[in-house]
């Protein structure tokens, strides 16, 4: 899953956010969309006022997109880097018979830069898998946001070593995971993920995915996940209810899904 990452705004980008009018409901949803994204970044390497203002100044790139938009085409060489502000995205390979499998789900904050960065086509598609708030920053744009803010460059560094290590991961889950301990480990891993950017407390978070969205990516079928999903309400560790997902039990979620957030 590669991150939403190293993004370079330069004074004509932050000029143009200024733009805005900051008393806008607009405008307020928009700038509270970037807290993830800087909350994120911040945590893996400590930003400026000024990397944070800079980060400020993609908020003119956001846009609202569909659920199940495609954000970006298989084999496409995107001129953007993409970044999520808003809800979740996925990443996937779909096979001729239609049959789809998602390799890692992409939560605010998180970014596609592989065409910005390195010119070089993309070996899967990202769809919107919720409705979602997205912005799509022209490369130039966001090599000189990381070449005026080499802090957010190395955040994005860093998030790139978390990506790959969260895809060995799912790796792991899939190969030799039982499937109720895989269901078990990625509830655990968005209750940190979100958590990290402040969109999780008291063990709850907001899980708008369909049951087909994690059958897709846990490797079963809907019916079976809603089965999982059945075991662990009864034994005690889960309660959702429109689609509000609360871990009833984390000590014991995590010890049945052999979770640790180190990968993260």
């Amino acid at each position: 899953m590669e991150i939403l990452v190293p993004i370079i705004v330069g004074d004509a980008c932050v000029a143009r956010a200024a733009r805005v009018p900051r008393d806008s409901a607009s405008a307020r949803t928009k700038s509270s969309a970037v807290c993830a994204l800087a909350r994120k970044l911040d945590g893996l390497a400590s930003l400026t006022e000024q990397d944070r203002a800079a980060l400020e100044g993609l908020i003119g790139y956001v846009r609202s997109v569909e659920r199940y938009a495609v954000l970006v085409e298989q084999d496409g060489v995107a001129d953007h880097a993409l970044i999520v502000f808003a809800g979740l995205a996925g990443r996937y390979k779909r096979r001729l018979s239609g049959r789809r499998q998602i390799l890692a789900y992409l939560v605010p904050g998180d970014l596609c830069d592989r065409g910005a960065v390195h010119g070089y086509p993309l070996d899967h598609a990202i769809e919107a898998l919720t409705p979602c708030r997205v912005a799509k920053v022209p490369r130039a744009v966001y090599l000189d946001l990381l070449g005026r803010h080499p802090r957010i460059a190395h955040a994005l560094q860093r998030a790139r070593l978390a990506e790959e290590a969260t895809a060995r991961e799912w790796m792991v889950r899939i190969g030799i995971r039982s499937g109720l301990e895989r269901t078990a480990h990625l509830l655990c891993e968005l209750l940190d993920r979100l958590g990290s950017i402040g969109q999780a407390t008291d063990g709850q978070y907001h899980l708008p995915l369909t049951q087909a969205d994690l059958a897709d990516a846990l490797g079963l079928s809907s019916v079976h996940v809603n089965r999982l999903l059945q075991t662990l309400r009864r034994d005690g560790l889960i309660a959702l209810q429109k689609h509000r997902l609360r871990i009833l039990a984390p000590r014991r979620l995590s010890q049945l899904a052999e979770f640790e957030a180190r990968y993260l």
